[in-house]
């Protein structure tokens, strides 16, 4: 269906008898970015939360998960209330992350193996790596494994043809163009490049991540010692790393 509003354009369809998908391609993709995506999602599942299960964010699209069938009265009123939140300036506020990684050759054999044993080229990459700042784009694979973007075309690693049975959780790793951190011990095809010590997914918290799609990301390299130091001493599971906030205005 297409639907206007003050000269504003909105194609949505139905996805099953619960699930309505919405089309951001035209208008609504001028401010289309991770963080006013995410925030719609956010807001949207907040404002209708009675009768909202879900909301999900792609490139050019969002999907509503709804509890039950909604009425045509309820899909009317939310594609109102997303063309008005769209029109409205917004003020989002998002973190800045800095992320202490050991890059030693016990956690990057991946990284290793890809430069061929050759011990200059691993240590440019590293030095090349940790001048990138990088931006959450969006959750998948597992829980609280967050896809970024920002790596630079020339430190693109390829997936591997075969996925690796055990990855340790805080494994530093980078898939083609994205850059990501395991939040569990889990199988995976993705090249290991680090380890931190941090943990980025607990299930009793919420949210249960506390990094959002937006957020910027930097890593900060230390040593196997450093690494060891932390973990002995790292007893407060709710830790999290140093950040600070940033606003971003549409």
């Amino acid at each position: 269906m297409r639907s206007k509003f003050n000269n504003f354009y909105m194609n949505y369809f139905n996805f099953g008898c619960k699930t309505i998908v919405i089309d951001l391609k035209n208008e609504i993709s001028k401010k289309g970015s991770v963080a006013w995506k995410s925030q719609l999602c956010i807001s949207l599942k907040k404002e209708f939360q009675n009768i909202i299960h879900d909301v999900v964010y792609s490139f050019s699209e969002i999907t509503i998960f709804f509890k039950q069938k909604p009425s045509s009265f309820e899909t009317k009123k939310i594609i109102l209330w997303i063309k008005e939140f769209a029109l409205k300036k917004q003020n989002i506020i998002r973190s800045s992350w800095e992320i202490p990684v050991c890059f030693d050759h016990i956690f990057s054999e991946d990284l290793l193996n890809h430069n061929k044993g050759n011990l200059l080229a691993f240590d440019l990459y590293i030095k090349e790596f940790v001048k990138c700042e990088f931006e959450v784009h969006h959750y998948g694979f597992l829980p609280g494994f967050f896809y970024s973007t920002g790596l630079p075309n020339r430190l693109h690693i390829p997936r591997k043809m075969t996925p690796v049975k055990s990855v340790d959780s805080g494994t530093l790793a980078v898939g083609d163009s994205y850059v990501g951190i395991y939040p569990q011990l889990s199988p995976g095809g993705w090249n290991r490049i680090g380890k931190t010590y941090y943990s980025f997914f607990k299930r009793e918290s919420n949210p249960p991540c506390f990094i959002l799609p937006g957020d910027k990301i930097k890593f900060n390299s230390i040593s196997l010692k450093e690494y060891k130091i932390e973990i002995e001493n790292f007893c407060n599971l709710n830790k999290i790393p140093k950040s600070s906030y940033f606003e971003i205005i549409y």
